[in-house]
């Protein structure tokens, strides 16, 4: 099966309300499958202009900084199992506009513009324990660096099942410590969901994915958490932390056939792999987060956000 990426980019008038917008999709340049490609329905702007809340087909909802870029990637032809199962792979990533530089200025404009992850999550279609749990992982043992940008992905597919669920939201932190020859940021991004039993109409979740990707002039990850392959553990709690740099410290369930996870210079991504079919109770999750080092000639650094999900279903 061959993945197709679609590209809409969207920015937000300062508008009192919502306004309904075209977008121009350009699908890739094989003509042989149709690219997997929601279509915009709505765009309307948050926190005075500074966010934008846009609605998608197929029950997507991205809040982001004004400007994102959202780009799908998938094929609309599954891979068929020996069964009869059709299996489909997704993944949406915003393209944040909104950089962390050599100063704090970013973090107090994210505060005094009244923007949070909580309101995040929740203008994307979280539910409020959801977005709670977005705001303040669980056991988080250490406050959280000051917030320069967030944003969130709410990925319930309406057709044909819309109980099936794989969402996430992503944070992107200032850092105040600086050498004479570096200065540093750092970022983390969630992701959860569940499927549903595909032998009655829904879509058994198998694949789920959170990934960062930093951009900037001699950027490098120099801490990661996790930073290599974690086994299952009965959805007990893994810790994700942070310590080099940036102390950072939370948890989220790791549970049963565990997390793959790549490490490079520039990409840090988790990847549950398995299979829930249970519904809100079989919930899943994939979390990470890392600190980047970056030459002083480089004054901004950039974060992408993506997650990704495969499900099967006889649709």
């Amino acid at each position: 099966m061959k993945l197709h990426r679609t590209l809409a980019t969207v920015t937000a008038a300062l508008l009192a309300g919502p306004m309904l917008m075209a977008v121009a999709a350009q699908a890739a340049p094989e003509v042989e499958e149709k690219a997997w490609s929601p279509t915009l329905l709505s765009t309307e702007p948050l926190y005075s202009g500074s966010a934008v809340r846009l609605r998608y087909t197929e029950g997507i909802t991205v809040v982001a900084s004004t400007g994102a870029k959202v780009i799908f990637t998938g094929s609309m032809s599954p891979t068929i199992t020996q069964d009869g199962r059709r299996v489909y792979d997704r993944e949406v990533q915003i393209v944040d506009p909104q950089g962390v530089g050599q100063s704090s200025a970013e973090a107090a404009a994210y505060s005094a513009a009244g923007r949070s992850v909580y309101a995040d999550a929740l203008a994307a279609g979280f539910s409020p324990a959801e977005a709670r749990q977005e705001a303040q992982p669980q056991g988080a043992l250490l406050e959280e660096p000051p917030i320069v940008s967030s944003g969130c992905v709410y990925s319930e597919t309406n057709y044909p099942d819309p109980d099936f669920e794989w969402s996430g939201c992503y944070k992107l932190y200032n850092v105040d410590d600086a050498d004479a020859s570096a200065w540093y940021g750092a970022g983390s991004g969630t992701a959860h969901g569940w499927g549903t039993g595909v032998l009655g109409g829904g879509k058994e979740l198998q694949k789920g994915s959170t990934e960062i990707t930093w951009s900037g002039s001699g950027v490098e990850i120099i801490e990661a958490s996790p930073s290599a392959n974690q086994s299952g553990i009965n959805c007990g709690q893994f810790t994700v932390g942070l310590s080099q740099i940036v102390e950072l410290s939370y948890q989220v369930p790791l549970c049963n056939n565990g997390w793959n996870v790549t490490w490079n210079r520039t990409v840090h991504k988790v990847e549950w792999h398995g299979g829930s079919a249970g519904g809100s109770s079989d919930s899943r999750s994939a979390s990470g987060a890392s600190t980047v080092r970056l030459p002083w000639s480089t004054p901004t650094v950039y974060m992408n956000y993506r997650i990704g999900w495969q499900y099967a279903c006889f649709c």
